[in-house]
C-alpha cells in the first residue's frame, strides 16, 4: 500500500487503497499476496421488534468471533439531576452476535440501562463478561451459563460484588403452641389379664404407655385407681409405682391389698395437677425445653419451668421451688425455647437420653472456645463474605455452679476444674436468603448458591477453618438435598465436635468486605484481574444516629431470647463500652462506624437500666441493685434507638438512600377478632383501617417470610376496605401481628438495589485480659502473734490492711515487681490492682463466703514475701494465727494488701470467729489493649425491619401537620407558615414540644438560616398546644429564573416534652418554595400618552419602568423582559427587552395617527427563557404620530382652468383636480381657510386669487365644488358648487 506517491507514479504491484482484503501470511510463494475477504454487514434489529432500541455499548470477542451489544429503549430524565430506575416497561438487553445468529444473554428492566449512560468499559476473562456504565455497580455474567436470557433475572445474579450473608448462625430453637387444656384431669382404662389378690403385680391386657409415662413422671400416690362395676374390692385404691412395660402389657403394683378379676375394668385417673398443659399437637417440643408465657408474671423465665415429660398431646412441667404456673387459661400462647448447644454434662435428655450413642468427640471442645460462621460459594466459583460469627459457643460444665466441696478444691488448686466447656453438640440453624429449594444454580433460582461452607474459629487463634462443605445437591442423613426443602430458608447442620479439615487463606480471613466500586466509568483487565478507573469506592454514610446505650440485666421479654440461647454469657462489669452502627448494602459494602450524636444525657429506664450516649460504663453490681441471684441471667448491652435510620439518594453527596423505602404505611388495626389479617401461601388479606391508607400496589414490595422482600403482583380491591394481595413469595408473619392499640401500621416498600440494606452493631472495649485469683481466704489485718514474737505487727490496721496467701498459679496472676530492686531485697510490691469479688466469712464456727461489692475501688499488694520474710513463721504465731495461713508449713508467699474497703475475716482468739481458710476471689485489673477497633456482634438485621419497629413504638415527632407555602412570596411580610404542629407516627399532633438545631439550606446548598425566624406559640397543654410559625427575616427574596436559590429546606430537631424521658426526634424537614408575585409597570399607574410624534422621528420615545414582586430595591429590578404584544402589527415601534426603552422607527415608516400599544413585562427571565412559574403584566401605551407636512393636502384645479372644469354641460375636464394645495387651517375647504401651494407652511407661496374646482369625481350640474380666493392673501372667500 503506497499512500505517498502521486497516483500517476505508483508502480505495478503497489496500490493506493483497498477494502475487504487481507494480506496473505502463509509461508508459501504467495506470502504477502492480497486475498479477498467478506466485508461488514449492518445489523440493526438483533431479532427484536422494538424500533426505539438503541445500542449503548458493544464489545468484540475476537477468539469467539462474536460481538456483544448492549441495547435499551429507556432514556433517563435525570429528574433533579438524580438517576431514575428504569421502569418495569423498559426494554434492556445484552445480545451476542455470532455468524449471523443472535443469542439473548440477559434481559430485563433490572439491568437499568439508559441511552444517557453509554457502556464503554467492557472486558472478557475466559467466559466471564464484565461491564460497567458509571450508572450501576460493576456487573458480570457467564456467557456459558445463559439460557435465552432467563438464567440471570436479578441484580444479585450479575453484580461483581456478590450477596453478603448478613445474618449469623442461630443457636436457638423456639416455637409456640396455643393451649387447649390447662392442667386437665386425664383418665385411661385397662383390665387385668388374670385375677389377682393382695399386694401384687397386675398385668393389664392392653399396652398403656400413657400410664407408664404418668408413673414415671409423678410421685407415688398421685394416680388414683378405681374399679368400674360391682366387685368385692374397695374402690379408691392408690397405685404405688409402675414396674414397667413388657410383653405389650403394663405391670402395676399396688400399695395395699386388692382383689381384682380378669373381667374388671380399672380406671386410672391423673387429677388436675397444675403442671400439665394440653395442645392440639406437641410437634417440635422436646424434653428439657424452657417454657414461658410472656407477660404472665406467674409463668416467666425466672420460674425455670421446663418440659419434664410428654404424652399424647400433653406436656408435663417440672415443679420448681416457685410452684406450678399460674394465670394460664385456654387459648394462651406458650413458648418453648432451648439453646442448640448441648452436652452430656449440661443438657437434660442429651442425645435423646442415650449419650453413649452420640458419635462425636466428647472432649474436643472441652478446652476450646469457638465461634461459628458460614459463607456461600456461587455458581462462578466466587465466595461470599463470611457471615457474622456467633458468640462463643460455651456453657460451662455444671452450668457454672459450684457443687459440694468444690470451693475447697478450688482454692487449694487455684483453678476451677469444672470451668470447662460442657458443649459437645451444636445444632447450627443457618439462614439462607430464600427458601432452600430456590437458591441453587438453576434458571429459576434466586441466588445461584453452589455450596455452603461452615466456618470455625477459636478465640485465641487468628485462623478461620472449614468444618464442612455442603454442595446444593448433596443428600443429608435423610437422603434429601437442601433443594427439596420448600417451606424454610433455614438449613440445619449438626456439628458433633469434629475437627476442621482446612484453613482459609489469610486473604479471606481479612476480607471483611469486597472492594468493588459503587460505580465506575472505566474498566480494563490484566490477566485474570479486573481493573476499574474513575470510580466511586464507597457511599457516604449518615454522620450520626440517634440512640442511647445502657447496660443491665438481660431482657426476658418476647423476642429477647439471649437468656436461653447463651445462658451463661454476660457483659463484663467494670468495663467501658462504646457501641456503634455499621450500615451495609446488599453486597457487603460497609459504612464507617456511625456513632450517636447524643453524648452526655443520662436516662434511667423503668427496669433500672442507666442509658448514656454511645459510650457506657458497666459498673460492678452493688448490694442495692444486686437483686436475687437466681433471677439474674446475666447482663447485656441495650440500645434504645429513637429515630429511624434515614438516607436520601443523592449522587452529588454520595448518599445511596435506603434499599427499602416506605411512606406513611397503612392501618390494619381491628379491635375485634373478625377480619384479622391472614397469610396463606402467596396470598395476604387485610381490612384497611382509618388513618394511614398507603396500601400495597402492584410492583411494590412487602417484607418476606423466607426471603427479604416479596413483590406484589396483584391487588384485588373489589371488596374494599377488604384487600387481597398476591405476591411472588410468602409475606412475612409480621403482617399478622396486631398492635393492642390503634393504629396498627404496616408498610409497603419500593426497592433501590444499591441503597443501605442491613445494619450490624459493633462494640469497642479495650479492657481485655484479666485473671480471677482464687484464694484460701482473705485475712483482714494481721494474724495473732505470740507474746515472744520480737516484731509486732502494726496496730490499727484492721479494715485497712489484708493478707492473702499466694500459691500455685496465683503467684503469676499477682506477680512481683522485680525491676529496680536491690540484690538483698526480699519483699516486693506488685503493680497489679485487685478488685475484691468474693470474700470469705466466718459465722459461729462455719466458714463460708459471699459476694463482695468493690465499686470502683482497688486494693494494692504493697508487699509480697514468704511467711518467713513477712514475720509470719509458725513460731511467731499463736495457734489461731497459724490457722489463718493456708499451708503455713510450706512457707508460702504472703501478699500484704492496702485495702480501700474492709474485706475478709479478722484473726481472733475465738474459734467461732477466727478466720479459717475458705474460697475468696480477687479479680485483677484488666490489660488495656492497644487495638483501637470495634468488634462485630451478632446483633444484625434489615434496616427496614428496624425502622418499622422504631416507628411503631416511637413516641417522638416524625413529621409536621399539613402545610403549604402559598403565603411564602417574594413580597410577603409576616409569617409564611402558621400554626404548624409536629406529629407522631400515627399522624397525631404532639402537644408539648421544643425545637433545636434549626438550619435552613436553599437548593443551591447555601446556608440561609439567618433569613428565617421560627417562633413557638402556646403553653404546651391540650387546650393550648405548642405550634410553630415560620417567617422571613429581611427582604433578600426574589423569584428569579434559577430555581435552586428559591427552594428552601428548613431542618430542625423536635423534642417531645410530654414523654419521660423526653423523646428527641431525628432531623425533621420542611421544604418550601418561594411563590411568585405579578410584576407591575410604571408603579401600577397608567402609562402617560405620548403625543406630537412627528412621523419622520426616529429614536427613543420613553423608558418604561417596571418591577418584579421583590421588596428589595435592587432585586425588584432583576430579570425583567419587555415586549409589545399588540398594536404594532406594522412594526413601527420597538422596545428593548431588558431596559424597557420604547423607540420609533425612521422617516416614512409610520402613518400619521394614534397608536395604542400593549406593553408586557415578564419576570424570571434569564436572557433566553422565562422560568416555569413566571408571571407577566401588561399596560396600554398611546402614541400620537403627526405628519411632517404643514396643512392638509387637497386636489384642486389650476386657477387658469376653472372655466373648463365648471362648464355648464357638466363634463369633467381632464386636468380637474390635478394640482396639490395645502389647507393651513382645516381638513376641507372652508371660508377663511388659508391655502398655500407647498407643504412647508409659511415658507410656501400663497395660492393666487381665482376660482378652484375640487371634488372632481362628482358629476352633474350643481354637484361639483369650487372655492374662490379674491385677494392675494390666499384666504378662501367663497365655497360653493357649480
Amino acid at each position: 500500500m503506497n499512500k505517498d506517491l502521486d497516483d500517476r507514479l505508483i508502480p505495478n504491484g503497489e496500490y493506493r487503497d483497498a477494502q475487504n482484503i487481507s494480506v496473505g501470511k502463509s509461508e508459501a510463494d504467495d506470502i504477502g499476496a492480497l486475498e479477498t475477504v467478506l466485508g461488514n454487514s449492518i445489523e440493526t434489529t438483533f431479532g427484536l421488534n422494538n424500533e426505539n432500541l438503541q445500542i449503548i455499548g458493544y464489545y468484540s470477542i475476537e477468539n469467539l468471533n462474536s460481538i456483544i451489544v448492549f441495547l435499551t429503549d429507556y432514556t433517563d430524565p435525570y429528574t433533579n439531576s438524580e438517576p431514575t430506575l428504569a421502569p418495569s416497561t423498559a426494554d434492556c438487553y445484552i445480545y451476542q452476535y455470532v455468524n449471523g445468529s443472535f443469542t439473548n444473554l440477559i434481559q430485563g428492566s433490572f439491568l437499568n440501562f439508559s441511552t444517557t449512560d453509554l457502556i464503554t468499559g467492557v472486558s472478557v476473562i475466559e467466559s466471564l463478561l464484565f461491564w460497567t456504565d458509571n450508572r450501576n455497580q460493576p456487573r458480570k455474567l457467564n456467557i456459558n451459563l445463559v439460557s435465552n436470557g432467563t438464567y440471570y433475572t436479578e441484580e444479585n445474579h450479575i453484580s461483581v460484588a456478590r450477596y453478603n450473608p448478613y445474618q449469623p448462625i442461630n443457636l436457638l430453637t423456639k416455637l409456640n403452641k396455643v393451649t387447649t387444656g390447662v392442667y386437665p384431669e386425664q383418665t385411661v382404662t385397662g383390665s387385668p389379664n388374670n385375677a389377682y389378690t393382695g399386694v401384687v403385680i397386675i398385668n393389664l391386657d392392653t399396652s398403656t404407655p400413657v400410664l407408664s409415662t404418668w408413673f414415671s413422671s409423678y410421685p407415688s400416690g398421685k394416680i388414683i385407681v378405681t374399679r368400674g362395676g360391682a366387685t368385692i374390692a374397695t374402690d379408691g385404691v392408690t397405685a404405688a409405682s409402675v414396674i414397667g412395660v413388657a410383653n405389650n402389657s403394663t405391670q402395676i403394683s399396688f400399695n395395699t391389698n386388692v382383689t381384682v378379676a380378669d373381667v374388671d375394668t380399672l380406671t386410672f385417673t391423673l387429677p388436675s395437677t397444675g403442671d400439665t398443659l394440653s395442645f392440639n399437637n406437641i410437634t417440635g417440643i422436646e424434653k428439657g425445653m424452657s417454657v414461658v408465657e410472656y407477660n404472665n408474671p406467674g409463668f416467666e423465665a425466672a420460674d425455670y419451668f421446663y418440659v419434664k415429660s410428654m404424652f399424647e398431646n400433653n406436656i408435663i412441667l417440672n415443679t420448681p421451688v416457685t410452684g406450678v404456673p399460674t394465670g394460664v387459661v385456654n387459648g394462651d400462647t406458650i413458648y418453648f425455647l432451648k439453646t442448640t448447644m448441648t452436652g452430656e454434662d449440661i443438657t437434660f435428655n442429651f442425645n435423646g437420653g442415650s449419650s453413649s450413642s452420640w458419635p462425636g468427640d466428647p472432649d474436643y471442645l472441652e478446652s476450646r472456645f469457638i465461634r461459628l460462621s458460614y459463607r456461600f460459594e456461587f455458581d462462578d466459583g466466587e465466595y461470599s463474605l463470611m457471615a457474622p460469627f456467633t458468640q462463643i459457643a460455651f456453657i460451662p460444665k455444671q452450668k457454672g455452679y459450684f457443687l459440694e466441696e468444690q470451693e475447697d478444691s478450688t482454692y487449694r488448686s487455684t483453678i476451677v476444674e469444672f470451668m470447662e466447656n460442657g458443649v459437645q453438640n451444636i445444632e447450627l440453624l443457618i439462614p439462607f436468603p430464600d427458601t432452600l429449594n430456590n437458591v441453587q444454580p438453576s434458571n429459576t433460582a434466586s441466588y445461584k448458591i453452589k455450596s455452603l461452607e461452615i466456618l470455625y474459629k477459636e478465640s485465641d487463634a487468628v485462623a478461620v477453618k472449614i468444618i464442612d462443605v455442603i454442595n446444593y445437591d448433596e443428600p443429608n442423613a435423610d437422603g434429601d438435598s437442601w433443594t427439596s426443602i420448600s417451606n424454610s430458608n433455614i438449613y440445619t447442620y449438626n456439628y458433633q465436635s469434629r475437627k476442621p479439615f482446612r484453613t482459609l487463606p489469610s486473604s479471606q480471613i481479612t476480607r471483611v468486605y469486597d472492594k468493588v466500586p459503587v460505580k465506575a466509568l472505566a474498566q480494563e483487565t490484566s490477566g485474570n484481574r479486573v481493573i476499574y478507573g474513575n470510580f466511586l469506592d464507597k457511599y457516604t454514610s449518615p454522620s450520626f444516629l440517634q440512640y442511647i446505650v445502657g447496660v443491665g440485666p438481660k431482657s426476658t421479654a418476647l423476642n429477647y431470647d439471649n437468656w436461653v440461647q447463651y445462658p451463661n454469657h454476660s457483659v463484663k462489669q467494670n468495663r467501658n463500652y462504646q457501641v456503634g452502627f455499621i450500615l451495609a448494602d446488599k453486597f457487603g459494602r460497609q459504612s464507617d462506624v456511625i456513632l450517636s450524636f447524643i453524648k452526655t444525657s443520662s436516662t434511667v429506664a423503668s427496669d433500672g437500666t442507666v442509658y448514656g450516649g454511645d459510650t457506657i460504663y458497666s459498673a460492678y453490681n452493688s448490694l442495692a441493685n444486686q437483686g436475687i441471684i437466681r433471677n439474674w441471667f446475666g447482663d447485656s448491652l441495650k440500645i434504645d434507638i429513637s429515630s429511624p435510620i434515614t438516607s436520601i439518594l443523592n449522587t452529588n453527596n454520595g448518599t445511596p438512600g435506603l434499599y427499602a423505602n416506605t411512606g406513611t404505611g397503612y392501618n390494619t388495626y381491628n379491635a375485634t377478632l373478625v377480619n384479622q389479617p391472614t397469610i396463606n401461601g402467596n396470598t395476604y388479606t387485610f381490612t384497611l383501617g382509618s388513618g394511614q391508607t398507603e396500601i400495597p400496589t402492584v410492583n411494590s414490595f412487602l417484607e418476606g417470610e423466607f426471603t427479604d422482600y416479596v413483590k406484589v403482583t396483584n391487588v384485588n380491591d373489589s371488596s374494599a376496605p377488604d384487600y387481597i394481595i398476591t405476591t411472588d413469595g410468602q409475606a412475612s408473619s409480621i403482617y399478622l401481628q396486631q398492635s393492642p392499640t390503634n393504629p396498627n401500621v404496616k408498610y409497603k416498600y419500593s426497592i433501590n438495589p444499591t441503597g443501605w440494606y442491613s445494619y450490624k452493631i459493633v462494640v469497642k472495649q479495650q479492657e481485655q485480659d484479666y485473671y480471677n485469683v482464687y484464694l484460701p481466704g482473705i485475712l483482714n489485718g494481721y494474724p495473732q502473734v505470740t507474746a515472744s514474737n520480737p516484731i509486732e505487727f502494726p496496730s490499727g490496721e484492721t479494715n485497712k490492711t489484708a493478707n492473702i496467701v499466694l500459691i500455685n498459679d496465683n503467684i503469676n496472676k499477682v506477680p512481683r515487681d522485680l525491676s529496680e530492686v536491690g540484690p538483698e531485697q526480699k519483699q516486693f510490691r506488685s503493680s497489679v490492682q485487685l478488685f475484691g469479688r468474693v470474700e470469705n466469712t466466718m459465722t459461729t464456727s462455719v466458714a463460708s463466703n459471699k459476694q463482695f461489692f468493690p465499686g470502683i475501688e482497688t486494693d494494692t499488694a504493697v508487699s509480697i514475701a514468704t511467711t518467713n520474710d513477712s514475720n509470719m513463721d509458725i513460731d511467731n504465731l499463736l495457734a489461731e494465727g497459724v490457722a489463718n495461713i493456708y499451708q503455713i508449713d510450706t512457707k508460702p508467699l504472703i501478699a500484704r494488701l492496702s485495702t480501700s474497703i474492709p474485706i475478709g475475716v479478722e484473726s481472733t482468739n475465738a474459734t467461732a470467729t477466727n478466720m479459717t481458710p475458705f474460697l475468696a476471689i480477687y479479680e485483677t485489673e484488666p490489660v488495656d489493649s492497644l487495638l483501637d477497633i470495634f468488634w462485630e456482634t451478632e446483633t444484625v438485621g434489615l434496616i427496614s425491619e428496624l425502622n418499622s419497629s422504631i416507628i411503631s413504638e416511637y413516641k417522638g415527632a416524625v413529621g409536621w401537620s399539613t402545610y403549604n407555602s402559598n403565603l411564602f412570596t417574594e413580597a410577603s411580610v409576616g409569617n409564611l407558615l402558621t400554626g404548624l404542629s409536629p406529629v407522631n407516627q400515627s399522624g397525631v399532633n404532639l402537644i408539648n414540644t421544643s425545637s433545636s438545631s434549626i438550619t435552613v439550606i436553599n437548593g443551591a446548598e447555601q446556608n440561609v438560616t439567618s433569613q428565617f425566624n421560627i417562633s413557638r406559640t402556646g403553653t404546651g397543654t391540650i387546650a393550648d398546644p405548642h405550634l410553630y410559625n415560620f417567617s422571613k427575616v429581611g427582604d433578600n427574596f426574589v423569584y428569579n429564573f434559577n430555581e435552586a436559590p428559591r427552594t428552601y429546606t428548613i431542618s430542625m430537631v423536635i423534642t417531645n416534652l410530654a414523654e419521660t424521658p423526653a423523646v428527641v426526634s431525628n432531623t425533621l424537614e420542611i421544604t418550601v418554595s418561594l411563590q411568585n408575585v405579578q410584576p407591575i409597570i410604571n408603579g401600577g399607574v397608567a402609562l402617560p400618552a405620548i403625543t406630537n410624534v412627528n412621523q419622520d422621528f426616529e429614536g427613543t420615545l420613553a423608558t418604561i419602568t417596571g418591577e418584579n414582586g421583590a421588596v428589595n430595591a435592587s432585586l425588584k429590578l432583576e430579570e425583567l423582559k419587555w415586549s409589545i404584544t399588540f398594536g404594532n402589527s406594522l412594526g413601527y415601534f420597538s422596545i428593548n427587552e431588558t431596559s424597557g426603552v420604547l423607540s420609533k422607527a425612521g422617516t416614512g415608516s409610520s402613518t400619521v395617527g394614534t397608536y395604542n400599544l400593549t406593553i408586557q413585562v415578564e419576570d424570571a427571565y434569564n436572557g433566553s427563557n422565562t422560568a416555569l412559574g413566571s408571571l407577566s403584566q401588561t399596560a396600554n401605551q398611546q402614541i400620537t404620530v403627526d405628519s411632517s407636512i404643514i396643512g392638509t393636502a387637497l386636489q384642486a384645479s389650476g386657477v387658469t382652468v376653472f372655466n373648463g372644469t365648471c362648464n355648464i354641460n357638466g363634463q369633467v375636464s381632464l386636468d380637474c383636480g390635478t394640482v396639490t394645495y395645502y389647507n393651513q387651517t382645516s381638513s376641507s375647504p372652508t371660508v377663511g381657510d388659508e391655502i398655500r401651494t407647498g407643504p412647508n407652511g409659511s415658507s410656501s407661496p400663497l395660492a393666487l386669487a381665482g376660482y378652484y374646482s375640487y371634488n372632481c369625481s362628482s358629476t352633474g350640474i350643481n354637484n361639483r365644488n369650487y372655492f374662490q380666493i379674491s385677494g392675494n392673501d390666499g384666504v378662501i372667500d367663497v365655497v360653493s358648487t357649480c
